[in-house]
């Protein structure tokens, strides 16, 4: 029994250090490629880009965890999924600093103007609004004090999503519905939160004819 008992004790221990690993290898990647030099020409927009993708990319990963756990045996997975989201959120809090506190100094004026020209920055604005009201009420005693109003909260994160990929289709220089450009991570990120969202929906209809 206390053999067993080990055993799984060093299967969460590995599935904790995978999770941080995933979350954490962006911001070395991005570090190990400033520290070679190769983000020279503007390392301050790679920075801001590279922030920006991890963190639409771990929220994705963070959705899939649902789905995944529903397979047998796989339902530690959705344990990551809270985790994975508040790393999204990390990466979501560094590409919004880096935007408005270094490349625009914290220049409101400047940045109103910008928000006038570019629609893509509401879209950004309102992903990252929903990702830190939701990371605000990550914690456990928030879950237990809001009770069912936490799940009805927390079901704002598609619409976080949503406004993510919005956000990443229109900021990347190309058309992505003409196939045109630099389009791929749009694309691919729109393809992976419809698998998801896809999986969820046909699991609800699913369980509407099974109850039926």
């Amino acid at each position: 029994m206390m053999k067993g008992l080990s055993q799984r004790t060093r299967a969460r221990g590995w599935r904790l250090a995978a999770v941080h690993a995933l979350g954490l290898a962006p911001l070395f990647w991005l570090g190990i490629n400033l520290a070679w030099g190769a983000y020279w020409v503007n390392p301050l927009q790679a920075a801001i880009q590279r922030s920006g993708d991890a963190a639409i990319l771990l929220l994705l990963a963070s959705l899939t965890c649902t789905p995944l756990s529903w397979w047998r045996g796989w339902v530690w997975i959705g344990r990551w999924r809270r985790t994975l989201g508040l790393y999204a959120f990390g990466y979501a809090l560094l590409h919004v600093s880096l935007y408005v506190g270094v490349d625009y100094g914290l220049n409101w004026a400047w940045l109103g103007g910008e928000f006038g020209e570019k629609p893509y920055l509401w879209y950004g604005a309102g992903a990252f609004l929903i990702l830190l009201l939701l990371a605000l009420s990550s914690p456990r005693w928030i879950q237990r004090w809001l009770g069912k109003t936490w799940k009805h909260l927390h079901r704002w994160v598609y619409l976080g999503a949503l406004l993510a990929l919005i956000h990443l289709g229109l900021v990347v220089k190309g058309d992505p519905l003409k196939l045109r450009g630099d389009v791929w991570k749009p694309l691919l990120v729109g393809v992976g939160m419809g698998v998801v969202l896809g999986a969820r929906l046909l699991r609800v209809v699913i369980r509407k004819l099974r109850q039926g």
